[in-house]
Order: structure tokens, then sequence, then C-alpha cells
């Protein structure tokens, strides 16, 4: 977030689009403060301000946005979208990606999740900030620490719990988060070659269709 404030204050400008990722909530309350106390806008029952919650947001709802966006109606002659979601589905990133290259004059999004899991296309539209690593939980079971066998369990269950394949694809990108985590808290030149194996893993789980457990366990046995 700190990031986003030098800028502005640095600047007096924002760009159209963010993606923050990390503690939501924390992420959120300084997002607002920001908003209100520097950038001057009100979060409280403005036309200009509009924040929705999504836990897998779809094509449909990406298009609703969308039209919000379109209204110029607006009192300050901006509009800030607060978009908080923990995964956004292929088609919606797509979608997002059209209004994206054309934004609208005078508006503003910051799309705000636990996990990094956007498409390369739409990265290359949004400001990204990511904090140098994805705190692992204190009740988190450590992957790197886990037995060969143990590992391939984890993915076992990922691939058996759910069917839905977007669905499975969120699961597979939190655990990849959550094992980029750990190497980076052992040291990242130690670890070069496996955050690399994670890297391409993620790129590979965005094509349509992915065989994720592949994917997965190739992860499991090279870290």
């Amino acid at each position: 977030m700190q990031i986003l404030v030098d800028s502005y204050k640095k600047s007096g400008d924002l760009h159209h689009a963010y993606f923050l990722v990390g503690d939501t909530k924390s992420i959120l309350v300084q997002l607002k403060d920001f908003l209100e106390n520097t950038v001057g806008v009100s979060v409280q029952g403005s036309a200009d301000f509009w924040q929705g919650k999504f836990h897998n947001m779809t094509v449909g709802e990406a298009k609703s946005i969308y039209s919000m966006s379109q209204n110029k109606d607006f009192s300050s002659g901006k509009k800030f979208f607060i978009i908080e979601t923990d995964f956004i589905t292929e088609e919606a990133q797509n979608t997002m990606l059209k209004f994206f290259e054309e934004p609208t004059p005078g508006t503003h999004f910051f799309i705000v999740s636990p996990q990094d899991f956007l498409l390369p296309t739409l990265r290359s539209r949004v400001h990204t900030i990511i904090p140098s690593y994805v705190e692992v939980r204190p009740s988190q079971v450590s992957v790197v620490e886990m037995n060969l066998k143990e590992r391939l369990e984890v993915v076992k269950k990922i691939i058996d719990s759910i069917k839905d394949e977007e669905s499975t694809k969120q699961d597979a990108i939190e655990l990849l988060n959550q094992i980029e985590g750990e190497l980076y808290k052992v040291g990242v030149e130690k670890n070069k070659m496996s955050l690399e194996i994670c890297g391409l893993a993620r790129a590979s789980l965005y094509d349509r269709g992915a065989p994720v457990k592949m994917i997965l366990e190739n992860v499991m046995l090279s870290i």
C-alpha cells in the first residue's frame, strides 16, 4: 500500500487499475483511508465510490461492474471501484481486459485479493502491488518440510475435493502462493530454481483445460 500512497503524493495521479495482494482486511482499511483522507473521496454513501466482495468473480459480475463504470453522473467527475475477491474466472478476466484496455476517463479500479491469480494479459493492464512473499498463516503446515508422500497427498485432496475447474485452479494457485512464501522465507538465492518452477506452474495453470494434478505433482517433485 505504501508504494501506492508514495506514488500518488509524488505525481498527484492514479493509474486506472491496481491489483493489491496480501492481507485483504488490512489493505482495505488502508486503501479506504488513503482514498478518503489523501485523494479526497467519500467512501460512505457517495455515488463516486463502489465496493463489492466476491468469492469467485464471474463474467456476468465483471460486465455488471463495467456497466456501472459507464455512468456519467459522478459528482466529482471521477469514480472509484474496490473489488474484493478470492479469485476471478478466466472468462471474467478476459472481459475486464477489454475495459482496462480502453478505460473510461475518470474511473479507477482497485482489485484486492489474498492471492496472486491474474492472467499475464490482464496483469499487463494494471499496476500490481504484491508483497515480497505471501505470509504463511501459523495454522498452515509447511509444505516444504513435508516428505514427498505427504506433498502428493495434499495434491490429491485438492483434485478430489472439488470438481469445478475454476475452483480447483483457485486452490492450486493458493497452494503455490503458500509454497512460494515458505521458499522466500528460507532464502531466495537458495531456492531460486524452485521459485522459477512455481512461476512456470502458475503460468501453466492459466491455460484452459490445464492438467492441474500433473502441474502440482511436478512442483512437489521438484522443490
